[in-house]
């Protein structure tokens, strides 16, 4: 400022000189605005992980090789009870990104999308809505000035949403094998001798860290996310991970060999994911090599991811950018490792619902353990708050900021999921569940933190059963509300009829296309049955040659030894029974030779 201008300034009437300081105060501050830049409003780097249990170093798994995640635990706010509203990826992200409870009707399998309405192209009784007509977590802080990327997995399908969006990249195919061979046999492993960015999550890295690098220098804020597809199946990562284990040393859970004593059939998986897999046996038990073996496959995958999360820190470390960053880490649901006998997820099952939650965010308390219950649903009102933006009205879950103020306080007295037919409630001693078409079972945690035994029949536990089945109701009811359902419609649940994807089909295309003349043959035809209700089905033979017959009722299995007699195309009627509806029949062609 140079000395004319103060003898001039001087010189000015009394309400010149204020005007002329007013405007020289607004100037200062559009300067002071501009040079804070994107610093005055936190970035979000939103971190999700694909099958992702709470077994890391954090949570107290000593087994498991994970120090950037117990890095990230350190820097913010861990959560020890975290649970999922559906163990399914479809459902549980689009209620997480929806910031909705799924109920019967939305958000309800593995398809669920987030902006229209979805059914299977196997079993038309398999459909549920979306919820296009709310924002969803990506919409929200693109409406609020945010610069939006979806990187990696996110919802189901990468483009679900898309105008929520700036820019999508799912980089990469999440069975993108290394060897060549392996894309032909398709095993449910993979270790080789490659750099971190020949598999899609080292690429996807790469490109996140350049997008951090761009958000340093933006005048926007940033809302960046980082899909990480593994530990999904199938295992696959480098083998510099594989080698930060010994399979000989690795144990199979204590449950491995058995199902929780008196649980209904309906909580059962067949886990068919895992089936899918060249070398996986299509029925029966897993060998213990095997069982070794995935579970191998699965600790070098979190290893793997959480090697390519440190990379995202250290790079927004390197660009000063920790104090303006909100970090948040979640698992779309957890998986079962033999425990229960079951492998996957699909179950309501706490090896199921179970997943990690960890949120780092500006000006709170590092290092902090919350032991309160919590649902992801709770995520969307979090990130609202701590990037101070308004709360949109249709958000059902509750904000965890007063827990990162006080890690003591108790968030909420209970918790609430769903799988198809069934619901679950969890409450700080107990879990539990009910279907729709009957059965039901109940977990004491305080002294069954596994849940092998299911105490629903027991008398002691009469009115614990009783308060836990009206806070299912009361949830129910309060959903139903806020959908604006009249309840008295929607009380009444008929059983579905289990329902073959074809009436009418051949062996063609299958492991056993035909039969040989005089050559034992062996075949199973419950992949070819989907039930809604996940009812327990029987199958049996209802006409057709006599050499083939139905050895095995609960899994559709079929045997039998043609003669030269039985050349040709031989035809069977089969049905399939829910014990329930009426028998659906259905009929097979099975050529001899």
């Amino acid at each position: 400022m140079s000395v004319r201008f103060i003898f001039r300034f001087l010189r000015l009437p009394y309400l010149m000189k204020i005007r002329c300081l007013l405007s020289l105060l607004v100037g200062l501050l559009t300067v002071s605005t501009l040079t804070a830049g994107p610093n005055r409003t936190p970035h979000v780097l939103f971190i999700a992980v694909d099958d992702l249990r709470p077994e890391l170093g954090c949570y107290g798994v000593d087994r498991v090789s994970s120090p950037s995640i117990n890095r990230l635990a350190e820097m913010g706010t861990l959560y020890e009870n975290a649970y999922v509203q559906v163990p399914v990826c479809g459902a549980s992200r689009t209620s997480l990104m929806s910031g909705l409870y799924p109920t019967d009707q939305r958000f309800t399998w593995y398809g669920s999308r987030f902006d229209r309405a979805t059914a299977s192209k196997h079993n038309a009784r398999i459909s549920c809505t979306g919820a296009p007509n709310v924002p969803d977590i990506a919409d929200w802080f693109k409406q609020s000035g945010y610069k939006t990327f979806s990187m990696g997995k996110i919802y189901h399908y990468a483009d679900d949403n898309a105008k929520a969006w700036d820019v999508i990249d799912r980089v990469g195919y999440f069975r993108a094998y290394a060897k060549p061979e392996n894309k032909e046999l398709r095993p449910p492993y993979e270790s080789a001798d490659v750099p971190d960015s020949a598999y899609p999550t080292g690429q996807m890295t790469d490109k996140i860290i350049e997008q951090i690098r761009e958000a340093k220098v933006a005048d926007r804020p940033f809302f960046l996310t980082a899909g990480f597809s593994k530990p999904h199946l199938p295992f696959i990562a480098p083998k510099k991970y594989w080698d930060l284990y010994d399979e000989a040393t690795i144990e199979l859970p204590h449950n491995y060999t058995f199902f929780p004593e008196d649980a209904p059939h309906a909580a059962r998986s067949t886990w068919g994911e895992l089936r899918s897999y060249g070398g996986v046996p299509k029925q029966g038990a897993v060998s213990d090599a095997m069982a070794q073996a995935l579970v191998h496959g699965y600790l070098a995958c979190v290893s793997y991811t959480d090697a390519m999360i440190g990379r995202l820190l250290d790079e927004l470390e390197t660009q000063s950018m920790l104090d303006d960053t909100i970090i948040i880490l979640w698992g779309d649901h957890g998986f079962q490792l033999g425990d229960h006998s079951l492998w996957c997820k699909h179950t309501l099952f706490k090896t199921s619902m179970h997943a990690p939650l960890i949120i780092s965010a500006p000006g709170y308390t590092a290092g902090q353990r919350v032991q309160s219950l919590v649902e992801m649903v709770d995520i969307y009102p979090t990130l609202c708050e701590l990037a101070g933006l308004n709360l949109p009205p249709h958000l059902q879950g509750k904000s965890l900021v007063p827990t990162m103020k006080n890690p003591e306080s108790v968030h909420k007295q209970a918790i609430f999921g769903r799988y198809h037919a069934g619901e679950t409630v969890r409450t700080a001693n107990f879990q539990y569940s009910e279907w729709s078409h009957g059965g039901s079972m109940l977990f004491d945690h305080g002294r069954d933190p596994h849940e092998d035994v299911n105490v629903v029949a027991d008398p002691r536990y009469q009115k614990v059963v009783e308060a836990m089945a009206q806070l299912l109701q009361t949830h129910r009811e309060k959903l139903a509300f806020d959908d604006g359902i009249e309840l008295d419609s929607s009380s009444s649940v008929e059983n579905a009829a289990p329902q073959w994807n074809s009436l009418n089909f051949s062996q063609k295309g299958t492991r056993q296309p035909f039969a040989t003349v005089g050559e034992a043959y062996q075949s199973y035809v419950n992949w070819r049955v989907a039930d809604a209700d996940d009812d327990r089905l029987t199958y049996s033979k209802v006409s057709g040659p006599e050499w083939l017959e139905m050895t095995n009722a609960q899994y559709g299995r079929l045997n039998g030894t043609p003669a030269a007699s039985d050349r040709g195309i031989n035809t069977f009627i089969l049905n399939v029974s829910d014990g329930v509806n009426p028998p659906v029949e259905a009929s097979m062609s099975l050529e001899v030779r």
